[in-house]
């Protein structure tokens, strides 16, 4: 069962939700349910009482069948409280979303999960986006198990995590050079072959999944919000995501009080956002020459740039770059400290959120999120090889 009623584009027109839609970003498109009924029907109770995955949250999902959803049991990541790091930034609280539990290894799982289980329902049989890495992988993963059609096209870097995915699956995948292309070839594929194109924002499904994130952070915290999320951002669709889960909690009454403040951090190689913010602009100009490492955040244009910067308007924020060094060394803090393992990109927020503190943007008395999109084991060409001393006898062992 479902509360689903309609999509909404970006005029409030009201579309129908037994087809499938697909559509330039700027429209906007959103699945609305009927929260009325929702708040009559469902209880955080009832929340609580459903499946250690994403899908306890049914009832705020578009799928009219959760018991017959395509899924690899994703979500219900563990939210870690990070005292040893905490205490190195002389913070009180200071937590890490772990999205790298997923099964394909990154948050990409949660929107593929939820809009393949719908796009399943609506008959729709194959689908093309153009992905960094991550979402092409995990895509492919989802299409196989629900036995449809993903076309992917890649960058020329793209992690061998990501394209072995691809490969093992089965799904048509396709490389590319020069990145800025990559939209403007499948939209014309799509237009094509008749396939629905799922790029970042194009359709309002990926969403749905991916504010599950938001969703399990407010239940974690006892229906409460953090003062602070910091996200890692290439697109931009899940601190949309994140933000549209804790708008629908409101309206519900499961949570009270101020929304966080969102940060967001990029790469300096690749950082329009930051460029914005910092220029007091409400839309991101195009990037120029890419210059990251391989992996998430490689956006030049974000489809949702102008809809994160609303959100860091309104509810308070910032955006902050990181080098590729910087996360780097970030990468083997958060895991010498923590034991966590983050890919290079989810570790910008570390590198964000200590800047932010220097800059005076955040509190150290301040409850803070860093959203890990991803595990370090989807990274491992990147990060330095290690050198281990070789061993002989156990005399030469030592602490």
């Amino acid at each position: 069962m479902s509360y689903l009623t309609h999509i909404e584009d970006g005029a409030g027109a009201r579309l129908d939700p037994g087809v499938a839609h697909s559509a330039p970003p700027a429209e906007r498109l959103r699945a609305r349910y009927d929260m009325d009924r929702i708040r009559r029907e469902v209880t955080v109770a009832n929340i609580a009482r459903g499946p250690a995955s994403l899908w306890r949250y049914a009832p705020l999902l578009p799928v009219a069948r959760p018991e017959h959803a395509v899924s690899l049991n994703e979500g219900w990541t563990p939210l870690l409280q990070v005292q040893r790091l905490a205490r190195r930034l002389g913070m009180k609280q200071l937590a890490v979303k772990d999205e790298g539990r997923n099964p394909s290894g990154t948050f990409k799982d949660r929107g593929a999960a939820v809009a393949v289980s719908r796009y399943v329902e609506l008959g729709v049989k194959t689908v093309a986006h153009n992905s960094s890495g991550n979402a092409g992988g995990s895509w492919s993963l989802y299409a196989a198990r629900a036995g449809i059609t993903c076309v992917n096209i890649l960058p020329t870097d793209a992690q061998p995590a990501s394209r072995q995915h691809c490969r093992a699956s089965g799904q048509p995948t396709f490389l590319l050079e020069n990145w800025h292309d990559g939209g403007r070839l499948v939209a014309e594929a799509c237009e094509k072959n008749g396939w629905l194109n799922i790029c970042t924002l194009r359709e309002p499904y990926r969403l749905e999944g991916k504010k599950t994130m938001g969703l399990e952070i407010a239940e974690q915290l006892g229906w409460r919000m953090p003062d602070v999320i910091v996200y890692p951002m290439g697109g931009g669709l899940g601190a949309i995501a994140i933000f549209k889960a804790f708008e629908e909690l409101l309206q519900l009454g499961w949570i009270k009080g101020k929304l966080p403040r969102l940060y967001v951090t990029q790469y300096e190689g690749c950082a329009p956002v930051v460029r914005a913010f910092d220029e007091n602009r409400d839309e991101c100009a195009p990037w120029g020459k890419i210059d990251i490492p391989p992996g998430g955040l490689k956006s030049p244009n974000p489809p949702g740039g102008r809809a994160v910067l609303e959100l860091i308007r309104r509810h308070g924020g910032g955006a902050l770059a990181a080098s590729a060094d910087e996360a780097l060394a970030a990468v083997d803090e958060m895991t010498a400290e923590e034991g966590l393992f983050p890919c290079p990109e989810s570790a910008t927020t570390l590198v964000g959120l200590r800047k932010a503190i220097a800059r005076g943007w955040i509190r150290t008395d301040e409850e803070v999120v860093l959203i890990s999109t991803g595990s370090g084991l989807k990274s491992i060409p990147t990060l330095a090889v290690p050198r281990f001393p070789t061993v002989t006898v156990s005399a030469e062992l030592h602490a």
